[in-house]
């Protein structure tokens, strides 16, 4: 079964959570089809001859009834049931779910209340008084409702990186796969990790263009073609991203993925300083200004050799300083995933997680991880079944009966404890003392003044229990502005507490944001990058955090996770020593 297939599944199964939930199914219907469409993605072996042999079930997430709507789609192509949702619910509903802060039940009323189906017709609902006569919508909510559609209109077409990597991967591994072509690469901002992404390019190694291109424009998941030549082409993709391709002959390649990459800035420079050397450079290559054969660069490291510089990785390059470092001695070698020795920040059935602390030992001892540490919700995060004291101390011992079996990984005892509005940490002084660390976050109280905020998060970093901040303003990427406050005066009080800072990877997140993060680094801050999992396939949103922090010139000796267990403790230790003797 082709990759694109296996993505299609895995959409459409995703789409009938939607649809279920928002024709009122039960939880627990909804929640079984978001489990088994994740399944599905994550899926590396042949699906269709485990369907033919009857052994579905044997997957993870997929139960009998699911199992035969995915026997039924590999025999079809096509789920019954998906298609009575479709013509039983509108589907422009499934974009007013994107509004931040207007769940099913508001939709569902909404809809057969107003009989508005769509976002233009919610918006003139809610300004000429309709919206505000239901019930459950007060005046407050109404307005909160037209600056999150403000919000949503503002961003629209653009995609998180998790959404973009999954559209990406099945495309690159496509053209990869291509007789006719020797090279391809993913390019533009995707390839330089920014938080979110408008469309994806691609540029692609051939002596044969036509026959790339052809193949490129009947793409299996793809809706539409938008244009089809031999230089560029450009398809929009079933998860409505568009893709463009550009085709170049060998010797053109790293000219044109380092062009094609970006950033505008960059590239700028990038020309600028070839004009300082005697040089023209485009996305054909660099030239002599005396008219002589472009200069010949086997890769991109060449290209940046030959302008007297070291390699610049992708995320790097946003024109903040990169060329002029690359230009010295001094470039240094950022963090990579393989200098993780630890990890933080996950949920577990504990709190609002799925995995049993078991599942993530198994995880970390088959990635090599070292130690983990488990923080899941305190108490008043009830909503996300944040853990009483009591719970904390019976959560305690089962980590403890864990370490003494001998697994080869060392399961930590952590919380994510709520700032409360004036700055405390959840829980008293004696259950936080219980903990081996803390990761600080901000769940509740978004609409403190930003002087109110900045106090809050001031006085957070003092409490000798704190190890870490957690996502500093609370944002939800493309749906929710975070809370406001003047975040480099955080960043210094964190500096001097000896409080570390998270790079939240979870791709809703992905704060302390990257623009940030060399501003920490210089005020001695120390970063954890982290995953914030809610699920074992969760864990790799890490790779999330890595790259922020690679952005932001983060390297294996200022982050946390680079730290032996011990060392890590011993770093969550002498801050509670050192404020408890101040």
């Amino acid at each position: 079964m082709a990759d694109a297939n296996v993505l299609m599944l895995a959409k459409r199964l995703g789409e009938m959570a939607a649809l279920l939930e928002l024709d009122g199914a039960n939880s627990f219907k909804v929640a079984a089809h978001e489990k088994g469409s994740r399944a599905v993605a994550e899926f590396e072996g042949d699906l269709r001859a485990l369907a033919a042999e009857g052994r579905l079930t044997e997957i993870d997430g997929v139960g009998k009834g699911l199992a035969e709507k995915i026997d039924e789609y590999l025999r079809t192509g096509a789920i019954a049931e998906l298609d009575e949702l479709r013509l039983r619910v509108p589907a422009t509903l499934v974009e007013l779910s994107k509004i931040n802060g207007f769940g099913p039940k508001k939709i569902r009323s909404v809809w057969q209340e107003l009989g508005v189906t769509t976002l233009d017709g919610l918006e003139e609902a809610a300004k000429d008084g309709r919206l505000a006569e239901l019930r459950g919508f007060g005046k407050k909510t109404v307005e909160n409702l037209l600056l999150s559609i403000a919000q949503l209109r503002a961003n629209h077409g653009r995609v998180r990186l998790d959404r973009a990597w999954a559209a990406a991967n099945p495309v690159l591994r496509y053209l990869r796969g291509l007789k006719a072509v020797s090279r391809a690469e993913v390019a533009g901002s995707l390839r330089r990790w920014r938080e979110t992404v408008k469309d994806l390019d691609f540029v692609a190694e051939t002596e044969d263009p036509a026959a790339v291109m052809l193949a490129f424009v009947n793409y299996p998941d793809r809706q539409r073609v938008l244009g089809h030549g031999e230089a560029k082409s450009s398809i929009v993709l079933e998860s409505g991203l568009q893709a463009d391709l550009r085709c170049v002959p060998p010797a053109q390649f790293p000219y044109a993925l380092h062009h094609f990459t970006g950033s505008k800035e960059h590239n700028t420079a990038m020309r600028r300083l070839a004009k300082d050397r005697g040089l023209r450079m485009n996305e054909y290559g660099l030239h002599p200004e005396d008219g002589s054969a472009p200069l010949p660069a086997a890769d991109e490291a060449a290209v940046f050799a030959h302008l007297g510089l070291r390699f610049v990785p992708p995320e790097l390059r946003e024109d903040r300083g990169e060329i002029e470092h690359a230009a010295a001695a001094d470039f240094p070698r950022l963090l990579e995933r393989g200098d993780v020795r630890g990890m933080l920040h996950m949920h577990t059935n504990w709190s609002d997680g799925a995995p049993k602390l078991e599942d993530y030992a198994t995880w970390a001892r088959a990635a090599g991880v070292e130690w983990m540490g488990i923080t899941d919700h305190s108490q008043t995060a009830f909503y996300a079944g944040g853990l009483k004291p009591d719970r904390v101390a019976a959560q305690h011992a089962e980590i403890d009966r864990i370490n003494g079996e001998g697994r080869g990984v060392r399961l930590l005892k952590g919380i994510e404890s709520d700032i409360l509005a004036d700055g405390r940490l959840d829980y008293d002084e004696e259950t936080l003392a219980r903990f081996d660390f803390i990761v600080g976050s901000i769940h509740q109280h978004f609409q403190l003044s930003p002087e109110e905020q900045t106090a809050r998060l001031v006085a957070a970093a003092a409490n000798p229990f704190l190890t870490v901040v957690g996502h500093m303003t609370g944002r939800l990427l493309l749906k929710r502005d975070g809370i406001k406050c003047d975040e480099r005066e955080v960043i210094r009080a964190c500096a001097r507490e000896g409080v570390a800072i998270e790079i939240n990877g979870d791709p809703h997140r992905l704060e302390l944001d990257w623009t940030l993060v060399k501003f920490a680094l210089d005020e001695g801050v120390w970063i954890a990058v982290t995953a914030d999992a809610h699920t074992v396939a969760g864990l790799e949103n890490v790779n999330f955090a890595i790259a922020q922090g690679r952005k932001g010139w983060l390297t294996r000796e200022r982050c946390l996770n680079c730290l032996s267990a011990e060392g890590f403790l011993s770093f969550a230790r002498a801050r509670r020593a050192a404020r408890a003797g101040a």
